[in-house]
C-alpha cells in the first residue's frame, strides 16, 4: 500500500505534469496554469510561479498592471473584407504595449511581485515586427527605473537579450544579476557602453554555465579571454576570439560541451609551441579569415567530438582546401566524429580564374579517416567529380543521414558529371539518407526509359540539385518518384554571381527553380494519391 501524499506533494505532482519539459524548454499549458491560479489559494502560488516562470515576449511584462495604466497588446477596428460583405467585422491588430500614466507605488508592488517569479526572459526587436511588443519608453520605466530593487528579477537564470539598440543596454545591465547562469547577447552592433557591460560579467556572474554571444569585434579579444577564465562551470560557449590563456581554461573544464570561438586576426603559428590542448566535446565549432591562420590555430589542439564546423571566410584555392582536409585527422578523433561542416566563402574573382578553386576527387581522401560520419556538408565548395568517384567516396559511410557535396552555387562554367546513375549509387550505398545535396547532371533521366528498377529510399525527404538544369519535367518527375517516393522538397542553387539588373539573367534562373518546384509538386501529388 502506497503512503499517502502530503498536499504539497500532490500540488508539485500536479504542476510538473502541466509544466512539461521537452529539449530542456519548459512548455506550459498557460490556459490550464491560468484556471489552476483562479481555482483556489494553495493552487494560486504555484499556478502565478509557472505562468510567469518563462517569459518569451517583453510585453507580458506590463500586463500585470492595471488596465489604467498600460495599453492593451492588441487592439481592434472594423473592416469590410469582400465586394459583397456590407457589415464590418471586427479585427485585431497587434500594438505595442505603453505606459499610459505614471506608476504609483502601488503598481510597482504588483509589478516587482510577478518580477520575482521570473526565471528565464527573452527580450527582443524586430523592425515592423507583426507581433505585440513592450514600446521602449515602457520598457525603461520598468526595466531601468530607480523605483526598482536590485536585482529586479531575483530569481532569474536565463536571459535572451535580442536587441543591439544602444538606448536599451541600461535594461539589459538591470536585468544581470549574479543568479544568471545562462546569457545569449545577440547583436551585430558592439558600443563601448555594451564592451564595458560583457567586461563585467566575470564577476557579476560567477556562475555562468552557458554563454553565447554574436560578432564581438576583434578588439575584444583580451576583454573576452579575461571573463571566460572566470568561469569554472560553464557547458556552452559561443564567444569571439580568444587567446591560448583563455584555450588552457576551457580545456580544462570537464563539463564544457559545447564550444563555439573565432581565430584572431592575424594569428600565426608558434614556431616553438609550448602546450598541447585536449578537449573532449559534444560541438566545436570554429571560424577562421583564412585555411592558414586556421591551422596555425588548430595546430596545438587535440580535440574528442561527435560534432565539428570549421568556416573560412576567404575563399581558399584547392591546394590549401587539401591541406586542411588531409590534416583533420591530427587534431580530431576520428573514431568519435559523426557530423562535419566545412563551410568556405564563395570566391570574387571566380570567373577570371576558377580553375585554381576547383576540387577533384584526391582532395577529399583524407575524410575517409572519419568512418562514422553520418552528416557531412562540403555543399560550398567548387567540386567536379565522376559517377564512380562519388560513388566510391560515399561507400566509406554507410550509416550516412545527410550528406551536401559541392551544390551550394551554380557555378554556371563547368556542369558536374554526377548523373542520376551516379544519384543510385548514392542511394544504394546510404540506406539512411534523409537529406541529399550533389550538383546533378539531370540532362539524361531518359536513358532509364520510365522503367526504373533499382533501389527505392523512402526515408529520403530532402534534395539540393545544385545548378542542374530541369529540361523534362514529367520524366526527371517519374524517375525522382521511383527513386525516393517520400520525396517533399527539392532546392535549386542560386548563381555564385546574381546579377538582379540582368532580366535575362533572372529569367533564366527562375525558369529553371520553377521547373523544378513543378517536379516537387508532381511528386508530392503522387503520395497524396497513395494516401
Amino acid at each position: 500500500m502506497h503512503a499517502c501524499l502530503l498536499i504539497s506533494e500532490i500540488l508539485k505532482a500536479i504542476f510538473a505534469e502541466v509544466t512539461q519539459v521537452t529539449n530542456g524548454d519548459i512548455r506550459p499549458s498557460y490556459t490550464t496554469l491560468y484556471h489552476l491560479a483562479l481555482t483556489c489559494r494553495a493552487f494560486k502560488e504555484q499556478a502565478l510561479d509557472a505562468l510567469w516562470a518563462r517569459i518569451e515576449s517583453a510585453e507580458v511584462l506590463a500586463m500585470c498592471l492595471p488596465q489604467d495604466a498600460r495599453s492593451e497588446s492588441v487592439r481592434m477596428c472594423m473592416q469590410k473584407i469582400g465586394q459583397f460583405r456590407h457589415t464590418p467585422i471586427k479585427r485585431t491588430i497587434p500594438c505595442k504595449v505603453m505606459l499610459i500614466r505614471p506608476l504609483v507605488d502601488d503598481d510597482w508592488a504588483t509589478f516587482h511581485a510577478y518580477a520575482r517569479r521570473v526565471r528565464s526572459l527573452t527580450y527582443k526587436f524586430i523592425q515592423d515586427s507583426p507581433g505585440p511588443e513592450l514600446h521602449d519608453s515602457a520598457a525603461l520605466t520598468l526595466l531601468n527605473s530607480h523605483a526598482s530593487p536590485y536585482p529586479l528579477f531575483p530569481q532569474l537564470h536565463e536571459l535572451n537579450w535580442y536587441d543591439e539598440r544602444d538606448v536599451l543596454i541600461p535594461c539589459l545591465q538591470r536585468c544581470i544579476s549574479t543568479t544568471l547562469t545562462r546569457l545569449v547577447i545577440n547583436s551585430e552592433h558592439w558600443p563601448s557602453t555594451l564592451i564595458d557591460l560583457i567586461a563585467g560579467l566575470g564577476k557579476t556572474c560567477p556562475n555562468m554555465k552557458e554563454f553565447r554571444c554574436s560578432t564581438p569585434p576583434a578588439s575584444a579579444c583580451s576583454m573576452l579571454s579575461d571573463i571566460v577564465t572566470c568561469w569554472d562551470d560553464l557547458e556552452v560557449l559561443k564567444i569571439g576570439a580568444v587567446d591560448a590563456r583563455a584555450l588552457q581554461h576551457l580545456a580544462s573544464l570537464e563539463l564544457l560541451r559545447e564550444l563555439e570561438i573565432l581565430v584572431p586576426e592575424g594569428y600565426t603559428s608558434d614556431p616553438t609551441p609550448t602546450f598541447n590542448l585536449v578537449f573532449a566535446l559534444d560541438k566545436f565549432s570554429i571560424r577562421a579569415q583564412g585555411i592558414d591562420s586556421l591551422l596555425a590555430f588548430l595546430a596545438p589542439l587535440k580535440i574528442s567530438t561527435k560534432s565539428v564546423r570549421l568556416a573560412i571566410d576567404t575563399a581558399p584555392d584547392a591546394v590549401y582546401l587539401n591541406l586542411l582536409l588531409s590534416s583533420l585527422e591530427e587534431h580530431v578523433t576520428a573514431s568519435v566524429l559523426e557530423s562535419l561542416d566545412v563551410w568556405v566563402d564563395r570566391p570574387y574573382n571566380f570567373n577570371a580564374n576558377h580553375v585554381v578553386f576547383l576540387s577533384i576527387a584526391s582532395t577529399f581522401q583524407g575524410l575517409r579517416a572519419f568512418k562514422r560520419l553520418t552528416y557531412l556538408d562540403l555543399r560550398s565548395f567548387y567540386i567536379s567529380i565522376s559517377d564512380d568517384e562519388i560513388i566510391d567516396f560515399v561507400s566509406t559511410w554507410p550509416q550516412m543521414e545527410c550528406f551536401y557535396f559541392g551544390m551550394g552555387w551554380d557555378w554556371e562554367i563547368t556542369q558536374s558529371d554526377v548523373t542520376f546513375r551516379g544519384l543510385v549509387g548514392i542511394l544504394e550505398r546510404c540506406p539512411n539518407l534523409r537529406c541529399l545535396g550533389i550538383d546533378l547532371d539531370a540532362s539524361t533521366p531518359r536513358l532509364f526509359d520510365h522503367q526504373y528498377t533499382g533501389v527505392t529510399r523512402e526515408k529520403l525527404v530532402d534534395l539540393n540539385v545544385g545548378g542542374a538544369e530541369c529540361n523534362d519535367v514529367e520524366a526527371i518527375g517519374n524517375l525522382l518518384a521511383a527513386m525516393c517516393p517520400n520525396l517533399s522538397h527539392i532546392a535549386h542553387a542560386y548563381p555564385v554571381f546574381i546579377d538582379y539588373e540582368d532580366p535575362w539573367f533572372s529569367d533564366e534562373w527562375t525558369k529553371a527553380a520553377d521547373n523544378w518546384k513543378e517536379v516537387q509538386d508532381f511528386i508530392t501529388e503522387g503520395m497524396s494519391d497513395r494516401c
